[in-house]
């Protein structure tokens, strides 16, 4: 049974007189299924009354509705903020299917008998859900015989769908934080690009700091800007700064001057200098694409002081591939990669190892001489450099890449060290 073959129905009385239309069921949490305890009747225009389900009976065979009792006798249902609206909050509706990793439209919805009540059972977001609301089935079936090609009927089961609250003025997510834990943050990036900017928020608010930068991350670039806009300064904050500062940077250089100089302001002083420092080149330049981030340390340390160092910092993985070599004044002065310092002698001095002639771009290269140095010497990390050689951050092959490709495939490129 489905909401499309009842909605509309004349709704009459024992004895024959009509009480109106058909416009609605509510459903009610119940425990295993939300339960109809209600049916909205449109009475006369623009007149709507919730009759309560004691005073319905429903025949399975025709599926029809009718009343129990007289229509002056007709038992009043008071709605609350637990209940559905089949129609009003479901039908054409988005919602989460979280085994799939996806956003669907509702085209209809299921319903089925069960011991003298009805039950929300589950939603069809197939072809023959829509096709069906609008009485085009009989047509399609007879398409269908002629084709040998049926549309498809794809219901999802109510316990597979992460459904929506009612709320003033708009559908609010209902989001268990742990089931959107429990996915890939590129899956749940692919279910925020499909939410409208205020669910996305509501989202967000779900998941932990680490989690939550991670999607931003993934998310694409216009709907980055959405979520950091509609999110609390103090949350925004606190998501950019587990974010590389390149990518944070980038973010934020999206949103509108004044929401980005409260957002700084909310972040600490030292990630938010980090990002001002980034915000202030031009896109697409060295400059514009490097990240603050990277490992460097002095000529006279030995390979085990050095390892010992990484173990302290704790860098992120995309910025330890490489460890750079500068002097007192962060001039660089050598870069060795991370094999050659695992596979030295521990008292073996840095200077000893080290490469002397390092490939880097100036602040101001483009995207092309970037490309270029990384793919002549299969670079996976490229140190950026001021006018007097000492090094301001790397750029990593991945944000490089982003950059010369396709819209569309820009956000599919993978983290090299994820």
């Amino acid at each position: 049974m489905y909401l499309s073959f009842v909605l509309g129905q004349t709704i009459k009385d024992p004895d024959g007189r009509e009480l109106g239309r058909l416009e609605d069921l509510i459903a009610s949490p119940a425990a295993h299924l939300p339960v109809i305890s209600a049916v909205v009747v449109k009475v006369s225009r623009g007149e709507i009354r919730n009759v309560a389900w004691d005073s319905f009976s429903y025949d399975p065979e025709t599926e029809r509705f009718s009343l129990a009792v007289p229509v002056d006798e007709a038992g009043e249902y008071g709605i609350t903020d637990e209940d559905l609206l089949l129609k009003t909050n479901l039908m054409d509706k988005q919602l989460v299917d979280v085994h799939d990793y996806r956003v669907v439209r509702v085209n209809d919805v299921r319903i089925e008998p069960s011991g003298g009540r009805l039950y929300l059972v589950g939603v069809d977001v197939g072809m023959r859900g829509l096709l069906r609301r609008m009485g085009l089935m009989h047509v399609m079936d007879r398409i269908a015989k002629i084709t040998k090609v049926k549309p498809s009927s794809q219901v999802i089961a109510w316990h597979d769908v992460e459904t929506f609250e009612r709320g003033v003025g708009r559908l609010k997510l209902k989001v268990s934080a742990e089931r959107l834990k429990a996915l890939h943050p590129a899956d749940i990036a692919r279910i925020i690009n499909d939410l409208d900017p205020h669910q996305r928020a509501d989202v967000f608010e779900t998941l932990d700091l680490e989690t939550a930068a991670e999607v931003l991350t993934e998310t694409d670039p216009e709907v980055q800007a959405s979520i950091v806009e509609n999110l609390k300064d103090e949350r925004a904050a606190d998501i950019l700064e587990e974010m590389e500062p390149d990518e944070a940077a980038d973010v934020l250089g999206d949103i509108s001057a004044d929401r980005r100089e409260d957002i700084l302001e909310e972040m600490e002083p030292e990630d938010a200098e980090d990002v001002k420092e980034l915000l202030a080149y031009e896109d697409r330049t060295a400059g514009g694409l490097m990240t603050t981030e990277y490992v460097a340390v002095s000529r006279d340390m030995t390979a085990q002081e050095t390892i010992d160092k990484l173990r302290e910092l704790e860098p992120s993985a995309e910025t330890v591939y490489y460890v750079y070599v500068v002097d007192s004044s962060e001039h660089l002065a050598g870069v060795l990669s991370l094999r050659d310092l695992i596979v030295a002698k521990p008292l073996t001095k840095i200077e000893d190892i080290m490469v002397e002639r390092v490939i880097h771009v100036h602040l101001d290269a483009d995207v092309d001489e970037i490309v270029q140095s990384m793919s002549d010497y299969n670079l996976l990390a490229l140190p950026v450099v001021d006018e007097e050689n000492r090094i301001q951050g790397i750029i990593t092959v991945d944000d490089a890449l982003e950059e010369i490709a396709p819209e569309g495939r820009r956000r599919r490129i993978p983290r090299i060290w994820s």
